[in-house]
C-alpha cells in the first residue's frame, strides 16, 4: 500500500439529490488495486471547504500529500454547488490564503472545469503562499467520464511519482499527451518550473 493519501473535498455536482455523480469510484478504484489511500469530505459552502481544509493541514494527515479539489469550476473561482451563489463560491485565491503555510510540499489538483485559466503570476503567488510544490488542473471544460479516466492515472502518480513531476512527465508522455492536451491539463511548479 501506498504510504502517501489524497484527501479529496468534492463539491455538489448536481441540482437533484437523487444524483449520485461522485469521484469516489474512482478513489475507490486506486485504495482497492493498492496504489493509494484516501479520505474523501463532501462540500456545499465556503465555510464547511474552509474547514475540512484547516483539518487537512494537521500535521496528524500528512500522509495525505495530495489535495484534490473536485468541484465546479470557471477561471480561478470553485464553484461548490451548481447554483452560483457568494456562500458556495470561493476565489482561487481565498483558497491560498486558507491555505497560506500550510502546504509545505504538497500537490494540489483542482479537478473543475477551467479553474486553472489564471495567469501565470497568480498561479505562482498561490503557491509561494501555500507552500505547495505545485498547482495543476484543468483550463478548459471538461467531460466527466474523460476527466475521470485521466484522473484515474493522474492522482497515482501525484500519489507515488517519486519526483515532484513524475504526474506531469507521464501526462506529457506519447501515450497521455493529446489527452492531457484535450482537456487543457496545467502544472505549475514552486520551483518555477
Amino acid at each position: 500500500m501506498s504510504r502517501g493519501g489524497v484527501f479529496c473535498v468534492e463539491g455538489q455536482w448536481a441540482r437533484d439529490m437523487t444524483s449520485r455523480g461522485s469521484v469516489l469510484p474512482t478513489l475507490e478504484l486506486l485504495e482497492r488495486i493498492q496504489s493509494i489511500r484516501y479520505i474523501h469530505k463532501d462540500v456545499a459552502t465556503a465555510q464547511e471547504l474552509e474547514y475540512y481544509l484547516d483539518r487537512w493541514t494537521l500535521k496528524q494527515y500528512d500522509d495525505y500529500n495530495v489535495g484534490f479539489f473536485a468541484v465546479h469550476g470557471e477561471p480561478q473561482r470553485l464553484l461548490l454547488t451548481e447554483f452560483n451563489h457568494h456562500d458556495n463560491t470561493i476565489e482561487l485565491d481565498e483558497v491560498g490564503e486558507i491555505l497560506a503555510g500550510k502546504c509545505p510540499g504538497r500537490r494540489l489538483f483542482f479537478g473543475s472545469c477551467a479553474v486553472l485559466k489564471a495567469p501565470d503570476r497568480m498561479l505562482r503567488d498561490f503557491l509561494d503562499r501555500t507552500g505547495a510544490a505545485l498547482i495543476c488542473g484543468y483550463t478548459k471544460a471538461v467531460d466527466w467520464v474523460e476527466a475521470a479516466a485521466f484522473e484515474t492515472v493522474l492522482l497515482d502518480r501525484l500519489v507515488n511519482g517519486k519526483r515532484v513531476d513524475s504526474a506531469e512527465s507521464t501526462m506529457r508522455s506519447a501515450r497521455f499527451a493529446p489527452f492531457a492536451d484535450h482537456l487543457g491539463f496545467r502544472v505549475v511548479y514552486r520551483n518555477g518550473r
